[in-house]
């Protein structure tokens, strides 16, 4: 059940508030932005405009996209992974790219007015002319980790993960 009340946090106030935490946090997002400056691009899906069957969540129609998004964060790419198209004689080998872990500032969601949803789009350019693709799988909105927590005070980033596409899935223009 939602609690409707304002509790602010004061658990570890003698050690570490609110300032302290808004100080590391805009720490972290110069940090992220000025000095890693990592980027990917967002493609949000638009879901008013996308039919989209409510119980599968899928589509099987045209997927209509909001503006992307160049968001500053940290990114991992995982190892590359082989597939194949048979799995008893593993023919066909053809080797995919790893999944993709992204670490977002919180910050970044309010300063860029964006928001990660599963089913979204996420582009990671490699080279010049080179733009790898992922889907979001998990959007990170559940995000209470011990290890996502800044000074036993409040959750200070999210990390999305996403699943490697084909270009026959999803080609930005």
């Amino acid at each position: 059940m939602p609690n409707n009340t304002y509790t602010p946090v004061t658990r570890n106030n003698m050690f570490y508030s609110k300032e302290d935490f808004d100080l590391e946090m805009d720490l972290v997002e110069g940090y992220m932005e000025e000095d890693v400056n990592q980027t990917v691009v967002v493609y949000q899906v638009d879901r008013k405009a996308t039919q989209i069957n409510g119980i599968y969540k899928e589509t099987n129609t045209t997927v209509h996209f909001l503006p992307p998004v160049e968001i500053p964060c940290l990114y991992e790419i995982q190892d590359q992974t082989l597939k194949s198209y048979e799995t008893k004689t593993q023919t066909g080998v053809y080797s995919i790219s790893g999944n993709l872990k992204l670490y977002v500032n919180l910050l970044s969601f309010k300063k860029y007015d964006f928001d990660i949803k599963r089913g979204d789009y996420i582009g990671v350019l490699i080279e010049e002319n080179r733009m790898y693709y992922w889907v979001v799988t998990n959007d990170g909105k559940v995000n209470t980790a011990n290890q996502l927590v800044l000074g036993a005070y409040k959750t200070g980033f999210r990390v999305i993960e996403a699943a490697p596409v084909t270009d026959a899935e999803f080609k930005a223009l």
